[in-house]
């Protein structure tokens, strides 16, 4: 069931009617109920797992004191089964993946969601938490097929402030509209449609240009689907009374790669720097290795391949060059021209956006080499 499918847009059109039409003490039993019934029909196996992962969740959740025991077996085995369905996907396309649901439907967002919960309640939060608060939040239906990984404790404050208002509606379905015109119109229709067409009616002697166009087009691409599919179910969540965290913030006019990885898929890199960059910069007091850990857990939490392990050593290492930079830069002659300082940042905004173009080639293609090979004749021309 696609976002833009008709079918996609019952399902919102249902949810919130049956949804404000019950009993204020049955809303949340219903969402669940639906959800199950949906992930239930569309994924059987995803449903089972949902269940296990939530009832493993609960369990810990619901401990007055959380043995680190309890938190080792939980996440080896979340994480084990995630990367058992993400091995299999190795090598494949997104498209391939997503059409011949390889992954269990919502399991790489959910599986998250429940480490969220579990994580904070080994630090001591959450400890009055009602069993139907976690499973209300496990089996939210706007943002469990793509995200985003929203938190327990907004979920928590929202359940109990939900209220049918027309400035909800109406933010609801603008937002949603939003992610209609920027999947259906600007990716599928200009950058996949008008765009791909450009680029595949180039001549031979135009090889580099076309090259360099094909990486440009990948990276918009994936903002304007994974950004309007989060709009859409932003806008859902909104329909229903909540307001679930951003997931894009203009990632491609930032100026450097700090800056990019705090507005691209927000929940999941805000997750990642939460639970390992943070852990391991706390162990090893290197920020440096907190950086690259957490873009390969970024990368492998994609696809467990050796082109996204080079594509989180990729941004890894862009990162801690940007940290060293940030050293030397105190050391550098303060720039007074306001002329010069906006050229910079013109420039700088380029350099980022190119950095992360070229960085999705890595893992557009089966092989890195033939992203390398994208990379040489978009650059030199070879």
């Amino acid at each position: 069931m696609h976002y833009l499918s008709f079918e996609y847009l019952l399902l919102m059109m249902t949810t919130f009617s049956l949804y404000w039409l019950a009993p204020a003490v049955s809303r949340h039993k219903l969402l669940v109920l639906l959800t199950a019934g949906v992930i239930g029909y569309l994924s059987p196996e995803s449903l089972g797992i949902l269940i296990l992962f939530s009832a493993v969740t609960l369990f810990i959740a619901r401990q007055t004191v959380v043995e680190n025991r309890h938190i080792w077996v939980a996440t080896i085995l979340m994480i084990s089964a995630l990367g058992w369905f993400k091995w299999d996907t190795a090598g494949l396309s997104v498209e391939q993946i997503v059409s011949d649901a390889l992954i269990p439907l919502g399991m790489s967002y959910y599986t998250f969601r429940c480490l969220h919960l579990i994580y904070e309640r080994h630090r001591g939060r959450f400890a009055d938490a009602k069993p139907n608060e976690i499973i209300g939040f496990l089996f939210f239906l706007p943002t469990l097929l793509v995200g985003p990984i929203h938190r327990f404790g907004a979920y928590q404050r929202d359940q109990y402030k939900v209220r049918l208002e027309r400035s909800m509606l109406t933010a609801g379905a603008e937002r949603i509209l939003y992610g209609y015109v920027k999947i259906g119109f600007l990716s599928n229709y200009l950058v996949s449609g008008q765009l791909g067409s450009y680029i595949d009616n180039l001549p031979p002697e135009q090889a580099q240009l076309k090259a360099y166009l094909w990486i440009a087009q990948g990276g918009l691409n994936l903002y304007f689907q994974f950004s309007g599919f989060a709009d859409i179910a932003i806008g859902f969540s909104r329909l229903l009374g909540f307001r679930v965290m951003e997931n894009f913030n203009w990632p491609f006019l930032q100026r450097n790669l700090s800056e990019y990885w705090r507005c691209w898929h927000i929940s999941l890199t805000s997750w990642c720097r939460e639970y390992i960059n943070n852990t391991v910069v706390s162990r090893t007091r290197s920020p440096a290795l907190g950086a690259i850990a957490t873009l390969i857990a970024i990368g492998l939490w994609h696809e467990l391949s050796l082109r996204y392990i080079v594509w989180g050593l990729y941004h890894g290492l862009g990162l801690v060059v940007w940290q060293r930079f940030q050293v030397i830069k105190t050391y550098l002659p303060k720039i007074k021209s306001e002329s010069v300082r906006h050229a910079l940042t013109v420039l700088s905004i380029l350099f980022t956006v190119h950095y992360v173009w070229f960085g999705f080639a890595l893992v557009r293609l089966p092989h890195l080499s033939e992203a390398l090979d994208k990379w040489k004749m978009a650059i030199f021309g070879l």
